[in-house]
């Protein structure tokens, strides 16, 4: 890619709350009704290290490292819900043949039987990727054509949750992606978030924008990542005795 031609492409960076409420419990007798009132728990998501309105270029990585905060007086688990827009567009390789852009073929077979094949100059894809970091050490999905994320130790990726998300005519304008924070457990059993506690570490640390040809479509449009958080309270999932602690059962009290 020629440096120099690169348009700068302005970026908008959201992050928005989503909170769960409590279960609201009614008890009634022959004579007196207790009515049990359910509050929301509060939770915020914070991000130290972001700046908003940022304009970007392709490859650039921008700090972005969204934690979620237990401001509450009741202990939770806790999830993290990511949106991130994607475009069809022309992608460049990323092997040192600046200026190359990738293309790829398939196999395609009418109803007859006869085949032919298809060259892709452009291609689908998420236009962020989530960088984490470990020991000092910043890695992320390599391949620009792939929609997985990678996430940071401390989460615990639900995968059968990731969405593509469509507009009216069929085109794929986003993926969602859910994790649940599982702090340091190393399964899908949930972490506690107690009251006043921040998770220990954000989701990931930065997002690398994709390394796009110069496209009149993209160059200064607005993008937005949308970042939503879910609560829910630990104790009494299951009944008066028993709670659930693996993301997936948790995840089914959220969604109801």
């Amino acid at each position: 890619m020629d440096k120099g031609k690169l348009r700068t492409l302005a970026v908008t960076l959201a992050a928005f709350t989503i909170v769960s409420g409590l279960v609201a419990y009614f008890t009634s007798g022959d004579v007196v009704t207790n009515s049990f009132s359910a509050s929301a728990l509060q939770i915020k998501i914070t991000e130290p290290s972001w700046n908003s309105n940022q304009v970007i270029v392709p490859e650039q990585k921008v700090d972005k490292d969204p934690y979620i905060v237990n401001t509450d007086e009741v202990p939770a688990y806790v999830f993290m819900q990511v949106t991130v827009p994607t475009q069809e567009i022309v992608v460049e390789n990323t092997d040192g043949n600046k200026g190359k852009a990738i293309i790829s073929n398939s196999i395609i077979t009418d109803d007859d039987g006869n085949t032919a094949t298809v060259i892709h100059n452009t291609h689908t894809i998420p236009l962020f990727r989530f960088i984490k970091t470990e020991n000092n050490v910043e890695s992320y999905t390599s391949d620009q054509l792939s929609s997985e994320q990678q996430y940071n130790t401390g989460w615990y990726y639900m995968d059968k949750y990731t969405t593509e998300n469509m507009n009216s005519s069929g085109e794929i304008i986003s993926y969602t992606y859910l994790y649940a924070w599982t702090g340091g457990n190393s399964d899908d059993t949930m972490a506690i978030l107690y009251p006043s506690q921040t998770t220990d570490t954000p989701l990931f640390n930065k997002v690398i924008f994709c390394n796009a040809r110069e496209d009149d479509s993209l160059s200064g449009s607005l993008q937005n990542i949308e970042i939503k958080a879910f609560a829910i309270q630990t104790d009494y999932l299951k009944s008066s005795k028993e709670t659930e602690s693996k993301a997936e059962d948790v995840w089914q009290y959220l969604s109801k």
